[in-house]
């Protein structure tokens, strides 16, 4: 199973929201993540995933070590989204 870390940039796979950039906000356990991307699932209403429903990518979000839940914005998940995420239309290779 992936070895997703708080801040990374994932893409879903699967679902209603196929396609979507999310920034992973914690890791569940094993199986679960919670995402954010700081609209429609801001930090006080994360989105539950299943990791093999994501595409990961070596991209993180900079923000201050170590990473603290608690005390990210919803301002700062969408710029770090803005800045990290491939723009549409591009050929997104899996990496």
């Amino acid at each position: 199973m992936l070895d997703l870390k708080p801040g990374q940039l994932v893409r879903s796979l699967a679902g209603r929201d196929k396609g979507k950039h999310y920034l992973v906000l914690q890791a569940l356990d094993n199986k679960y993540v919670l995402l954010v991307d700081g609209r429609r699932r801001p930090v006080d209403r994360p989105k539950k995933k299943n990791k093999a429903h994501l595409q990961h990518y070596e991209r993180k979000a900079e923000f201050e070590e170590p990473f603290d839940p608690d005390r990210v914005t919803d301002n700062q998940v969408i710029e770090s989204l803005k800045r990290l995420a491939p723009i549409s239309g591009d050929s997104e290779e899996e990496v």
